[in-house]
């Protein structure tokens, strides 16, 4: 093992950071697990994918992340949110402010980071 093998923290922290960072603003309030597992794997070229996919479930099994599958479609799209009601709200707005239109995909991940801020709330919505 070399001194520049990243820890498992810094691999854990770099995908909690990738979610926080690449979510809101023009970009929907969740983001595909794919798109985090290919970018974090970029940053740490010789750990194999499934370091970065451990990491992203340790951080949902904390609580630091929430996974969505959406399985409406022709095959399943997992999509991973930040789990706090405050930070994903303010997702949620920022993408409504700032993106000109919404795609079906970004309808979807709307629909599902307001479901879990009213689920992180404890709020019933009637469903």
């Amino acid at each position: 093992m070399s001194n520049t093998e990243p820890t498992s923290k810094e691999i854990y922290d770099t995908v909690v950071g990738y979610v926080e960072h690449n979510t809101g603003g023009v970009q929907p309030p969740l983001i595909h697990d794919s798109s985090v597992v290919c970018s974090v794997s970029w940053n740490y070229p010789d750990e194999h994918p499934s370091r970065v996919r451990s990491a992203i479930a340790a951080a949902t099994s904390r609580g630091d992340l929430f996974r969505h599958i959406d399985d409406s479609g022709e095959y399943d799209r997992t999509y991973l949110g930040i789990n706090d009601a405050d930070a994903l709200e303010r997702k949620i707005r920022e993408y409504h402010d700032r993106s000109e239109r919404t795609t079906r995909s970004g309808a979807i991940r709307l629909q599902v980071a307001n479901k879990r801020v009213a689920d992180l709330r404890g709020e019933d919505n009637g469903e």
